[in-house]
């Protein structure tokens, strides 16, 4: 049992180091920018679409009538 507790720590402290090793730091004017210019438009294209697939009930329409409540 110890054992197995030491390699799941070592497994998790290994992944933590990994990922912060590999994952580009980036300053606060590079998130604002990212935000506005990436994440923003893909939401509001998100909307459009499943505001669109609702409207025109594809896939059955299932799911439109189960977040309406209908």
């Amino acid at each position: 049992m110890d054992r197995f507790g030491w390699l799941q720590r070592w497994r998790f402290s290994f992944s933590f180091a990994m990922v912060k090793a590999i994952v580009p730091r980036y300053r606060y004017d590079q998130l604002m920018r990212l935000g506005w210019k990436v994440f923003l438009p893909l939401s509001l294209a998100w909307v459009v679409i499943v505001a669109f697939l609702a409207k025109f009930e594809a896939f059955g329409g299932a799911y439109a009538r189960w977040t309406i409540g209908g």
